[in-house]
C-alpha cells in the first residue's frame, strides 16, 4: 500500500486529516502529528505534510506551491467549502509529500 492509500485508509477509519497524513510516514518520522488548523487555519493535511518534509531536512515551500496550484488554498475553511472532500486532500497531500521526500 502506498502512502496515499495508507493516508486515505487511516482517515476513513476516523483519524483527523493531520494524523492520517503523518501516520502514513510513520516509518520515516518519529514525532507527533500537528493539530489541524493550528497554524493560521491551515488544513491539517497540509500541516502534516509540511512537518514530514521539514523533519526529513527539506523545505516545505515546494509542497505548498504544488498544493496551492492544485487546490487554490492551504486553509481548511476554504478547502472544505464543498469543493474538495477531506479524504481527497489527505490522499493528495500524502502523495505530494512522498514525491518531494523521495
Amino acid at each position: 500500500m502506498d502512502r496515499e492509500q495508507m493516508a486515505r485508509k487511516t482517515h476513513k477509519s476516523g483519524s483527523n486529516c493531520a494524523t492520517a497524513v503523518y501516520a502514513s510516514f510513520i516509518d520515516k518520522v518519529s514525532g507527533k502529528a500537528p493539530m489541524p488548523r493550528s497554524e493560521g487555519g491551515k488544513c491539517g493535511a497540509v500541516l502534516a505534510a509540511e512537518k514530514v518534509i521539514r523533519e526529513m531536512g527539506m523545505d516545505a515551500a515546494e509542497f505548498d506551491q504544488k498544493f496551492l496550484e492544485k487546490f487554490g488554498s492551504l486553509k481548511c475553511v476554504e478547502l472544505r467549502g464543498g469543493k474538495y472532500p477531506c479524504n481527497d486532500l489527505v490522499g493528495v497531500a500524502a502523495k505530494m509529500a512522498d514525491e518531494i521526500v523521495a
